[in-house]
């Protein structure tokens, strides 16, 4: 089953929050319960994870994944990047971490994002990218990196994905495009550039899972009525919010919501 997994659909605080609580949302309802942003796309027999958040090894165990194909940042803002140790266990398999005494092995993992992403991510966290002279999967990440360009296409396995440049944030943000439409991932943004905007018209887009951090736009993130312009020219089948702020509580934004869109919430399962 072609399928996708909100691994966590908050924002950078989580909810509740450290300083605020539940802010407006409500305690009781399960849904409202959010670790910081992540996605996981399984498309015929890869597997791809969006972003690593700092709940990653908590996401990654409760639904269950193993093992990914490749990892695609968006941009390295803490909450989207802190859980990239935790993909040292992306290195191994199964039986042999766990087999009774085999050597260690497994291969190696590859990073996709653009090159100011990368460098940052080398200039954080260098000791997670692999070393030709020194090849063997031991005590740290092995991965390798590989810088994308707008526009151009990248290829795991069957999945033919497109990277799109947004704006607005602080920094550049990336989106991806699956299979021209199949599936659609907007990062943190406050603009559509016209090129993207362009392209995503111009392609018929199943689902679109786009962040809506605040219900009322901010400095560097877009609100629900600059989210509902954009859906409206994208025209998508299917719309998801994810990245929701402790102002966004879950039943306030869904009656919000015009049909065909919703907010998600951790560890939701959305069929391709």
């Amino acid at each position: 089953m072609d399928k996708v997994i909100i691994l966590g659909s908050g924002a950078a605080s989580g909810v509740p929050t450290i300083s605020n609580g539940w802010g407006k949302c409500d305690a009781k309802n399960s849904k409202n319960r959010r670790s910081r942003a992540g996605v996981y796309v399984q498309i015929g027999e890869n597997k791809v994870l969006i972003d690593t958040s700092a709940d990653l090894r908590n996401q990654l165990i409760e639904n269950n994944i193993r093992k990914v194909d490749a990892v695609l940042y968006t941009h390295v803002h803490a909450d989207h990047l802190m859980g990239i140790d935790d993909l040292r266990a992306m290195n191994y398999t199964v039986n042999e971490l766990f087999g009774g005494g085999k050597n260690i092995k497994g291969k190696r993992l590859s990073i996709y994002a653009i090159k100011e992403h990368l460098d940052e991510i080398r200039h954080r966290f260098g000791y997670v990218l692999a070393d030709e002279k020194s090849p063997e999967i031991t005590h740290r990440p092995q991965l390798v990196s590989y810088e994308v360009e707008y526009g151009t296409e990248i290829l795991i396995g069957k999945m033919r994905i497109m990277p799109l440049a947004f704006a607005g944030h602080p920094v550049p943000t990336t989106g991806y495009v699956f299979n021209e439409g199949q599936l659609v991932v907007v990062p943190d943004y406050k603009i559509i550039p016209s090129q993207t905007l362009e392209y995503l018209q111009n392609i018929d887009v199943n689902v679109l899972i786009m962040p809506l951090t605040n219900i009322r736009e901010c400095i560097y993130h877009a609100g629900m009525d600059i989210d509902l312009d954009y859906i409206k020219k994208i025209k998508p089948k299917r719309v998801f919010f994810t990245h929701l702020g402790p102002e966004c509580d879950y039943e306030t934004v869904l009656k919000m919501c015009p049909k065909g869109i919703e907010p998600a919430y951790d560890n939701l399962v959305i069929e391709l």
